[in-house]
């Protein structure tokens, strides 16, 4: 079986390298982050627990 990723994962990866001297990452800000999307993301984990049904012996 043929991974159809590798050849972009390798692509991806050269210009990863190739670059990351001229991209200067060390130099970006940290991200700041909205609260409301912060509670938003909490909460999104919880949903559905609610609704989801013990299984119940036959």
């Amino acid at each position: 079986m043929i991974d159809e990723w590798n050849g972009l994962a390798v692509l991806l990866a050269d210009m990863i390298e190739k670059y990351a001297g001229e991209l200067d990452l060390d130099s970006l800000p940290d991200p700041v982050f909205p609260e409301d999307k912060i509670t938003n993301h909490i909460t999104d984990k919880n949903i559905g627990k609610e609704n989801i049904e013990t299984p119940k012996a036959a």
